[in-house]
């Protein structure tokens, strides 16, 4: 399955920067969980452990992964699909622009072996159709974000309006605090919203549907964005210290004067 991902992925067009056409309409919010993806097993993944045990999620051995990405799936007016999403794959990415637009087929084989599932706007809490007409609209002149300032809920929540479509952090929330964590896998999903027996398993519905409304707004700080921050600021500082130790022991060699 892993090989075949690689395979297909390397014949399907790529994400691109620009919009690709004009937004039709709104499929849903799109939830993937990469399989073998490196940053999400050792950064992401162990950094919201405490917050999806105190949710309720922790994983079931031999179950599926837990969302660890969400976009927005949309329908251009040609009928393609593409889903509006943040990556932080480029300098670019990072520091300029992470707004993507993938192609749904690229998008998919990209779980590696994981999942993905799209859920309509409507089930989420406090969206309507007119909200949902309101962020298509907005799609169509939507500016892009660096991902060091703007993560992929982040994304989705601004394009509906800076509505919050994902729960407060719970380890914040126990000690008081209102602060956001932006895990996919904790979506505020409506108790009686209608969705199909795969969905409610891969998102564990059962459980997110009990999560509390929350309290922080959605500019409030976004502890996955500053791990993040921190993280590379920690690798930047460790390079620079390294290139030091490294200059103060090379070799040198004292220039001889001339005659």
């Amino acid at each position: 399955m892993i090989a075949l991902s690689q395979t297909l992925l390397e014949h399907l067009p790529p994400s691109q920067l620009a919009r690709p056409g004009q937004v039709e309409r709104i499929k849903g919010i799109i939830f993937q969980s990469d399989y073998i993806s490196v940053l999400g097993a050792w950064i992401i993944r162990p950094v919201e452990t405490l917050d999806r045990r105190l949710a309720g999620l922790a994983r079931d051995l031999g179950g599926p992964p837990i969302a660890m990405h969400a976009g927005i799936h949309v329908v251009l007016q040609d009928g393609r699909e593409f889903v509006a999403e943040k990556l932080s794959a480029s300098i670019r990415d990072n520091f300029v622009d992470g707004l993507n637009w993938t192609p749904i087929q690229t998008f998919r084989a990209r779980n590696h072996g994981g999942w993905d599932v799209t859920v309509p706007p409507e089930a989420f809490r406090k969206i309507d159709a007119e909200i949902v007409a309101e962020a298509t609209s907005y799609l169509n002149q939507v500016q892009g974000h660096p991902f060091f300032g703007e993560d992929c809920t982040v994304f989705v929540e601004r394009a509906f309006g800076k509505r919050r479509l994902f729960a407060d952090s719970p380890t914040a929330r126990l000690i008081g605090l209102g602060l956001r964590v932006g895990d996919p896998a904790l979506p505020l999903i409506r108790p009686d919203a209608q969705l199909s027996d795969r969905t409610k398993r891969l998102l564990r519905v059962d459980v997110v549907k009990e999560l509390p409304d929350p309290i922080a707004p959605h500019h409030a700080p976004n502890a996955r964005i500053w791990l993040r921050r921190g993280f590379w600021l920690a690798g930047l500082v460790a390079g620079i210290v390294w290139l030091y130790r490294l200059a103060r022991m090379w070799p040198t060699r004292p220039l001889a004067c001339s005659r």
